[in-house]
């Protein structure tokens, strides 16, 4: 499941290069998807090893970079696609180095991944439709992102000075 969402991702950003927002949002959807399912699978059917956790967290960043750098291809300026790459990356950095250190990051900060994916998928359905609307929602999506990252370094700070 964590391989065919990163297949997912990639065809979307493939399709992207057309301009075919609507067979993106539906693969962006798929790869959510297998996000939010390949977990709870394998820990279900006794599946789950560390090796998979660590393929599942690379897989997912190389996924949010093709989803979110596949929006230049609808018209987005680079400026906002590197920010958003750049924020994306740093949260879930920031959470994978906290807990080596033993600092816990689950549910700190306002978007994790399963809310970044919505915000993508409402974010491309409303630049189909209204421009305007589209950014306004990467616009919230970066705003929530780097509350996020300084909420979580903050976070991180605060509980290793303690």
């Amino acid at each position: 499941m964590t391989l065919a969402g990163l297949v997912f991702s990639t065809l979307a950003l493939l399709l992207s290069f057309k301009g075919d927002i609507p067979a993106y949002t539906a693969l962006l959807a798929l790869s959510g998807l297998m996000d939010m399912l390949d977990g709870p699978v394998a820990r279900a059917t006794g599946r789950a090893t560390p090796l998979g956790a660590f393929l599942d967290s690379f897989m997912d960043r190389v996924s949010d970079v093709f989803l979110i750098v596949s929006f230049v291809n609808f018209g987005v300026d680079w400026g906002m696609v590197t920010a958003l790459v750049v924020v994306s990356l740093l949260i879930s950095y920031t959470r994978a180095r906290a807990e080596s250190l033993g600092v816990p990051l689950e549910g700190v900060g306002l978007i994790e991944r399963g809310e970044r994916v919505v915000a993508l998928f409402i974010s491309a359905v409303l630049l189909a439709l209204n421009r305007v609307a589209g950014y306004m929602v990467l616009s919230l999506l970066l705003a929530l992102s780097v509350e996020t990252v300084v909420h979580r370094v903050v976070h991180v700070i605060y509980r290793m000075k303690r």
